[in-house]
This record gives C-alpha cells, structure tokens and sequence, in this order.
C-alpha cells in the first residue's frame, strides 16, 4: 500500500517525479514515480550501506542491466538502471494490485482453480528469468504481485548484483523461510535455488503459512537445513510437485519449465516424477551364463538426480561454513569413494545406516568390487552372482562354470584373509542364481534354474549351510518362468513372484499363502521386505509411478506414495528406502527416498556412460 512521502525522501530519482513510498526492506526503499512519458513506474534505490562498495555498485549495474532481457510476461519489466549519490536504483514497470503477502492474511489462502493459475504463472516468470541467464535468489511472497491480468514476479536479479549476502543476519540478501539449503551455506546458487523458493512461496499460498515456519530465524534454517516441509493438505499433483522442488538436494529438483510441463498435466500419476523427462527406455543388461533375465531387471537401469543441474559442487547438507551454529557447519564431511575402474563416486556418512558393499562392472563378463572390511577399498571377483555376508566379512559367489564333477557349486570366501571353501549344490543341466544371505548370516538362499534352448524356468531352491558346508535342494512344482526365490525378511520362510502375486513358501517348499499383488517392474523379491520381515514394499497393482508398503501379516496396504524412483534397491532403515531415479542422458544417481517420495540423501553418482558399464543389488550392509 503506498504512503505519502516523508520530509527525507527525495521528490526526483534519477529524472523520474516521485509520488509515493510502495514499501521498505533490507535492500532498500521502493517509491512509485512517474516516467519522461507519464507511465508509472517502480523504483528501488539501494540502501546506502549496501552502495558503500564501488566495485559492487559496478556489478548491480551490469547484472540488472542484464535483467532487462528477461521476457515481460508475467514479470515486472525492468525499464532502466542507474545510480543517485552513489547509490544504485532499478526502475522497472508498476503493477498495479496486493503482493501474495499482502493478499493471504487479508483474503485467505488460495484453493483449486486460483492456486493453480498462481503456480503456473509463477513457474512461467521464472522459466522466462532463467532463460534470459538470471537467477532471482529472492523469490518470496513479497515479490509476487496479484495484478489485474495474473501474477507478476518482481525483484529478480537484484541479489545477484548485491552479490552473495549469505551471512545469516538481519540485513541478508533473502528470506531465510524460503531460501534453498545452498543459499543459507554460501554454497553456489542456481536455477535450483529459485524452485526452491517458488515451491515455499506456492505452499504459503495454500496453507497461509511457510513450509518451514516463520518464527525465529535460527529455528528455521534448522528446520530448511534438516527437516521437511509441512505442506499441510496440498493435493497432488501439486503437492508431489512442491516436494520434488523443496529436496535438499539442488540436482534433484526439477527445472522451472519441467515444472510447468508437470503443472499441465492433468493426471496426477503421470505428474509426480522425480527430475520429469521424456520416457527413457529401460536398460537391457546380458544374459550371461546363469545370469538370466529376472537378473536383468533386478540390476539398476538408467539413473538419476546428480548434482550438475547447477553446478558440480557437493550437496549443500555437507558444506563447510563459517556461519553460526544453526549451520550444518559441524555435520561431518562425507567419506567420497572413487569405485576402482569406473568414473562412478559413492558417498558415506558416519551416521548412515548402510554402506556400498559390492558393485559390479561390465567387461566380457560382469566382475563383481567387494569392499574389505573397514577400509574404502575393493577387490575384484569373477563370478555369475555372488553376496556379501550382512556383517560383511564373507562372499558368497557362484563360479562361472561346473567343476569337473558337473556340479553348480558355492564359494565362499572369508574377505580379509582370502580363505575359502566350495560347497556343491545342484548338477548339470540346472544351474543356481540369486545369491541372498539370511539375515542372521547363517544360510545362504539360492534359486534353482534349467535352461532349455532360450526358455529359463525356476525349479525350487537351496539352502546352504555355511558353517557345515552342505546345501539342500526344495524342488517346487508348477514354476512356469525364471523367478528369484528371496528370504522373507527372516530365515524361517522364503519368497517368490509369480505373474506379481507374492508367495510365500516354508524351507521344505510347502507353500503358505499369498500376498497382494504388486505392479510395475519390481521382480526380485530380495529387495521387497524390511528386516524381520513385518513389511515390504513394491509398485503398487496398476500403477506406474506409486509404491506401496504392506504389512507382511495382514496384506494391510500402510503407506501409498507418489515416487521418483525408477528400481527400488531396498530398505535403507525402517522409514527409508534407497533407490534408482532417472534423470537425463548425461548423469545418474542412487538416492534414499523417505515413504512420502521425498529424495533426502544421494548415495552414487556416475556419468550414464559409466551406468552403462555398471549395476547394482541391495548390496548394502546394515550396520550394527
């Protein structure tokens, strides 16, 4: 709302008559004016402590200059730049109407057809920003403003030219409540930066609050540095649209105009896409030896969700600052992991639950990198399939080829001294794959298989013994295709998919019963279950993009999310999963995603060249 002109505002800026006061903040004041030919306009004139640095003021020109590229739709077009007393000021076009922050506590928070309209006249501004080469990094309900014909974004540019204010003060360049994690770091910022922003600015619109509260300012930078957003009841798609753009992570959130695709989609399913891209076609790794097809769609395919959508810095939770204490400033450093003969780097921290135990690389046949225990090393080992123990200190792997005996055998080899024993399992011409260690450690689980000519059928299964070095074979009748058998989270019962119906057999193949029905492409059952067993988790029947949580007992759906996730790997804890999601042509990733669908944690990174060379199971180790 204006006001009248105070005793010390001036009556000229910059040859422009002033009229008014539009409003005060920590940049500076921001007069309604009149221009040479009667136009109304907006001036902001930088405050003084902010225009003592000459250097400074040399770049606000240059870079707000710049500004005057971006498109005028829905932004408010900047018209001049110049400088009064030393003190820079933009003149940019006056939208008549509310700011979004004026608006909502007056008028309410916005619902349906009105909050859609805002979200993507928003979402357009800054595609229309970022495409003229600028990144707004202040983007808050302030600086969107409810004109007579849409919303309009203003502002933009501006903290770039004042330069990276990232000092956690009263006069910093942004709002803490709907700046990005890298932004509060001093990381370096980006587009990424901005979705984060408009996802917060939107969820104030909905909610009539921001996602990560407004109170003190270090409650929350704890809150945007560490925990999740509360979007209250946000439907989707715009909800699963919102999380993808408030990840803590900048590479995996969408680009602006990735969110306008998603934003004129009208199904919901089709909407919530971690990082949407066209459709990419699901890798098609080898048939090798007894490396079968149900193998092929256990490895990971395509990838994503990197770091260089903005830059090839680290993820901001791990940033070294100087800043106070409400910084992640004493979070350890990750443990970066260079895996041997790929380009491909893994990322540990001390608190994380799990750890890359085994990798596998693509050469004329797929050689397997077991890491020795307690160091960040990795042997290399030819085998078909093989597993490390839970505690890590065995290899289980099946060799390539028949002993002389025309037996499949077991080698299982103690890691640290390299001393192994080979137990025997089934003869020629079945075959065994699937290598998968019971919990406890003290079984080892393969499935049976016979190959003839092209066809691959399951048999039945083995238990092997380590300690005792005996295996025993369970024929089970009526398998009509290659199917993994996996242990059901404990060592009492075993699992198999069949036409994406789980059933559940005892170890003398009696079967039990039968779980719900799964969808989509999740078709080794070794990832499914939480340990000991009481849920597990896959695509949900007759639907691409959503998972569900089961609970094992009951059959009782407990969870339905919306994920990004192309494969899930498994359970990276009890309310965590860790996963594959597709991004671009160029890099790829494996992320932990929480049961909401929400990416907190990349794991690996590889260019896809490298992901073409490479796969992976749900081969972390569970610390105990």
């Amino acid at each position: 709302m204006a006001t009248p002109l105070r005793p010390t505002d001036p009556r000229v800026l910059g040859g422009y008559q002033l009229e008014a006061v539009l409003g005060e903040g920590g940049q500076g004041i921001v007069y309604l004016g009149n221009g040479p030919g009667g136009d109304r306009v907006a001036i902001k004139w930088l405050r003084p402590e902010l225009a003592a640095d000459q250097d400074m003021v040399r770049r606000f020109l240059h870079e707000v200059s710049a500004a005057k590229r971006v498109a005028p739709f829905c932004t408010a077009q900047v018209l001049d730049v110049g400088a009064e007393d030393a003190r820079p000021y933009i003149v940019s076009e006056y939208i008549e109407g509310e700011s979004l922050a004026q608006a909502i506590p007056r008028s309410g928070p916005r619902t349906g057809n009105s909050l859609h309209r805002l979200a993507i006249g928003t979402a357009t501004a800054l595609a229309a920003i970022h495409q003229a080469g600028i990144v707004h990094r202040d983007f808050k309900p302030p600086n969107v403003i409810l004109g007579s014909d849409g919303p309009r974004v203003i502002d933009f540019g501006i903290s770039k030219a004042l330069g990276s204010h990232t000092a956690l003060t009263s006069t910093m360049i942004g709002t803490p409540a709907y700046m990005a994690p890298e932004q509060l770091v001093g990381g370096p910022i980006g587009p990424a930066a901005d979705l984060f922003a408009w996802a917060g600015t939107i969820a104030y619109a909905a909610n009539g609050r921001a996602p990560f509260g407004n109170d003190t300012m270090p409650a929350v930078i704890n809150r945007v540095l560490r925990m999740q957003p509360d979007l209250g009841q946000i439907p989707q798609p715009l909800r699963g649209i919102l999380l993808d753009c408030l990840n803590k992570n900048p590479a995996l959130r969408p680009s602006a105009r990735q969110v306008i695709d998603r934003l004129l989609v009208s199904d919901p399913a089709t909407a919530r896409v971690t990082v949407p891209q066209p459709p990419v076609p699901r890798r098609k790794f080898p048939t090798l030896a007894v490396v079968t097809g149900a193998t092929a769609l256990a490895v990971i395919a395509a990838i994503g969700g990197v770091w260089a959508a903005t830059s090839n810095s680290e993820p901001p939770l791990v940033r070294k600052t100087s800043a106070p204490p409400v910084t992640p400033s004493a979070s350890p450093e990750p443990v970066v992991i260079d895996m041997d003969d790929t380009t491909a780097v893994a990322r540990e921290l001390p608190a994380d639950p799990a750890y890359l135990s085994i990798f596998w690389v693509k050469r004329e046949k797929w050689d397997a990198y077991v890491r020795e225990p307690g160091k960040t090393t990795f042997t290399r080992h030819s085998y078909a399939d093989a597993a490390p123990s839970p505690t890590g200190d065995r290899l289980a792997g099946i060799p390539w080829e028949y002993d002389d005996e025309d037996f499949d055998t077991l080698k299982i080899t103690q890691v640290s001294s390299g001393t192994s024993a080979t137990v025997k399992t089934v003869t020629k011409p079945l075959t065994t794959n699937y290598v998968h260690w019971s919990p406890d450690g003290t079984k080892i689980l393969l499935t049976a298989l016979k190959k003839t000519g092209e066809t691959t059928i399951t048999q039945g299964f083995v238990v092997v013994d380590p300690a005792a070095e005996t295996a025993e074979i369970i024929r089970v009748p009526g398998l009509k295709s290659d199917t993994a058998f996996a242990w059901t989270g404990t060592g009492d019962s075993v699992t198999t998919v069949v036409d994406q119906t789980p059933h559940v057999y005892d170890l003398l193949g009696k079967e039990q019963r039968t779980l719900p029905v799964i969808g989509g492409t999740l078709a080794d059952p070794r990832d499914m279950f939480t340990d000991g067993g009481g849920s597990f988790i896959a695509r949900c029947e007759g639907k691409d993009v959503t998972l569900c949580v089961w609970d094992t007992a009951t059959g009782t759906v407990l969870s339905e999310f919306e994920s990004g996730c192309d494969t899930v790997l498994g359970w990276w804890d009890a309310t965590h999963i860790y996963c594959t999601a597709v991004a671009d042509d160029d890099e790829d990733a494996v992320v932990v995603s929480d049961l909401e669908g929400v990416e907190t944690q990349t794991l690996i990174r590889a260019t896809d060249t490298a992901m073409d060379k490479l796969y992976f199971r749900s081969s972390y180790l569970h610390r105990s």
